[in-house]
């Protein structure tokens, strides 16, 4: 098709939007229309359209409309839905973050995701300027999705995205930083903290809607791409698009950030950068291309901290022998560690004077061997002096070289090179014991020696 016969169309349907005018009328669509990945995938049968969705008024009821500072259960109501509003100016600020460009890899579906995200959780914590940067990657990757159109795992659905939000969470862009090429995920850099949901709610009434973009924030949606779609993208997405010509191309997955009953349509955050100066986002009529089917809501972003230390008195340390049940180290409150010989309590006595608090991660994990998946380290300096071991048990490495790899139903695996360090029950924990070990270059065991049926019991690890 010629831009002529698009003109065509799009003057006698009165479309409000337009190929600007010193596009040549013999000029082919495809020699202005780049094609941008998309990777929007429709929902599996029976795929959850909920999870643990809060309490909500029906769509016709008073709104409640979101105010800065404000708690949910004390703002004001109003009758009726403003007729216009958008994320990128509300009270002043714009609450949606920077435009992102998923290259040439179908990972629209993590970009929407993260969009919703980032803008929840300033919106959430009432701060605009909020540093926070999701990593796609992270959650495209980690759940085995693929860049290339063809491969089985190619694109992504929505709800399995938000469920891994809800049971996983999302590191920062920083320490899984974002390619657009077809990868095993692989960390380098640990974090304490990663950002999870506590579920999501959808909708396909359009009032719902905008209420839910009025009370709470951005929603997430998929639409149909077709060729004039690309036409209107390319040539800077000016007006509001609605589909007129050409043929299907596939599926979109995008953040919705706001609406305009002045104009009939969403506003709409992409993944496809910048063009012609807008700022990432764009306007699509309602009801265009099935971008109303259904809409998604992220709900309650908070931050896991996945550590979990237990503090203590140094001074007040000692070893018990309790037999055949082995030597404990306790402060006189807790019993902190079990040794199989009096030489290892000793030790043990040692290292742990040096430090005030006893610290783990992976603790709450559920696996029936589940001690493999638990990593012990110790914080906190005492200031009480250092007093010699009898025995060293110490395995060097290279902080630098380590990383977390994700091998699917056994977790993440840590590792050095071609050695194998710990096991960590998910991305969150990997994240964390990764920021252990990159402060250190020495993994270092007292008790590995012991030979007892749970052996695993009786060894302590630290780091140097």
């Amino acid at each position: 098709m010629k831009v002529k016969e698009l003109r065509s169309i799009l003057n006698a349907s009165k479309a409000q939007w337009a190929i600007p005018a010193d596009i040549a009328d013999d000029t082919e669509l495809e020699a202005i229309s780049r094609p941008f990945a998309m990777g929007g995938m429709p929902p599996a049968p029976g795929a959850p359209t909920a999870r643990s969705p809060r309490m909500r008024r029906p769509a016709d009821a008073a709104v409640a409309l979101w105010q800065p500072g404000g708690n949910r259960l004390t703002r004001p109501f109003v009758t009726a839905l403003p007729r216009t509003w958008d994320w990128r100016d509300v009270h002043g600020h714009t609450w949606i973050s920077p435009p992102k460009n998923q290259g040439g890899c179908g990972s629209c579906v993590a970009f929407g995701v993260s969009a919703a995200l980032e803008a929840h959780q300033r919106i959430e914590a009432n701060d605009a300027s909020l540093p926070f940067d999701t990593s796609e990657a992270n959650l495209f990757f980690v759940n085995e999705r693929q860049c290339n159109l063809g491969d089985p795992r190619y694109g992504w659905s929505i709800p399995p995205a938000l469920d891994y939000l809800v049971d996983q969470g999302a590191c920062p862009e920083e320490d899984y930083p974002y390619r657009d090429v077809n990868q095993n995920a692989e960390l380098v850099l640990g974090t304490q903290g990663t950002w999870k949901i506590k579920g999501y709610d959808s909708t396909s009434n359009v009032r719902q809607a905008k209420r839910w973009l009025c009370e709470d924030g951005p929603l997430v949606t998929r639409f149909t791409v077709y060729q004039d779609f690309m036409t209107y993208w390319s040539l800077g997405a000016n007006g509001v698009y609605t589909h007129h010509a050409g043929s299907t191309l596939g599926g979109h997955a995008v953040a919705v950030i706001g609406y305009s009953d002045e104009q009939s349509c969403w506003i709409c955050k992409n993944s496809w950068g910048s063009t012609h100066g807008n700022d990432g986002c764009f306007r699509i009529g309602y009801g265009q291309c099935g971008i109303d089917d259904r809409m998604y809501l992220i709900q309650d972003v908070y931050d896991v901290l996945t550590r979990d230390e237990i503090a203590y008195n140094p001074r007040t340390l000692r070893i018990v022998d309790e037999g055949a049940r082995g030597w404990l180290l306790t402060d006189g409150v807790s019993r902190m560690k079990i040794l199989d010989s009096k030489e290892d309590a000793r030790n043990a006595l040692c290292v742990a004077r040096r430090y005030t608090r006893q610290g783990f991660v992976g603790r709450d994990n559920r696996r029936a061997n589940r001690i493999d998946y638990i990593t012990e380290y110790w914080a906190g300096n005492s200031g009480l002096p250092h007093e010699p071991l009898t025995r060293e048990d110490a395995i060097p490495y290279d902080p630098s070289k380590v990383v977390a790899e994700d091998i699917d139903a056994d977790g993440w695996r840590l590792r050095e090179g071609s050695h194998w360090m710990l096991l960590a029950d998910d991305l969150n924990d990997a994240l964390a014991v990764l920021q252990i070990v990159e402060r250190y270059t020495k993994m270092c065991f007292i008790g590995r020696g012991n030979h007892r049926p749970d052996r695993k019991s009786y060894i302590m690890t630290y780091w140097e």
